[in-house]
């Protein structure tokens, strides 16, 4: 990343101009983001940041640690629902660019799925972490993608144990599409999700069984070709930050 691009960075996060941590080290705002980035885009350890930039073990963990808790506390509101992006108007363009990517419906706005991220064995509460069906401990997230490829919504993580069911309840998005999700017209617009979820005025999900009509076979078909950049979404995500994919380093209580 260049200089200029950092600078970008802290204009656009709104970041202050120095750094606090709890320990009262002080770190100036882009040396402190450029040592959160280094421990995000590459699977590495404390120790080798260290050596590659000449910090004290403690002092890069720190400093890190504090940057990220004032970005995620500057706009965490993002992750649940940004008002100023997500408007009626804005909603309703999206379902008309599904629409028109071959969708058999035009009210679909954006797509819902859970995803798995792997950990390390917990020393405790194993069980609660532990997801059978992928065979192994894990914490789980969701979240809403748009046709543009931003994610909308994300909500996590819960015990690896859960269900995508569950973490829709918990999540408050029922409420929180009840609410905003229309277009201008106050027609409503829905999600789209797996067969893992239930079907509501907010949310549309494939046919199951073996017994279903071509005509279902074909919505499910159609619509799981458009599903799959939910998918595409939380893979760009592990591609841009590869500490995420670094299960060892992925320490549940810590």
């Amino acid at each position: 990343m260049k200089p200029d691009e950092v600078e970008e960075w802290v204009q656009a996060l709104q970041l202050p101009e120095k750094v606090r941590a709890d320990n009262q080290i002080i770190e100036e705002i882009r040396t402190a983001l450029c040592m959160l980035l280094g421990r995000l885009a590459y699977p590495n350890r404390l120790s080798d940041m260290a050596m590659k930039f000449g910090w004290s073990v403690e002092r890069i963990s720190r400093i890190s640690t504090t940057i990220q808790s004032i970005i995620h506390e500057r706009w965490k509101h993002l992750l649940e629902w940004d008002h100023q992006r997500l408007t009626p108007a804005r909603l309703l363009q999206y379902a008309q660019t599904i629409d028109r990517k071959g969708a058999p419906i035009g009210t679909v706005w954006g797509f819902v799925d859970g995803t798995i991220r792997a950990i390390a064995r917990p020393t405790r509460r194993q069980r609660t972490c532990y997801n059978g069906w992928k065979t192994k401990h894990c914490l789980k997230y969701h979240a809403i993608v748009t046709p543009d490829g931003l994610i909308s919504h994300l909500f996590g993580p819960v015990d690896g144990r859960r269900n995508d069911a569950f973490l829709w309840r918990e999540s408050n998005l029922p409420r929180i599409l009840q609410q905003h999700v229309h277009a201008p017209d106050s027609t409503p617009l829905q999600v789209y999700g797996d067969p893992a979820y239930s079907i509501s005025n907010v949310l549309l999900t494939a046919y199951q069984g073996a017994q279903i009509t071509q005509d279902q076979r074909l919505w499910n078909r159609t619509m799981s070709r458009l599903w799959i950049v939910v998918k595409w979404a939380f893979k760009e995500m592990v591609n841009l930050f590869g500490f995420l994919d670094y299960v060892t380093n992925q320490k549940h209580l810590l």
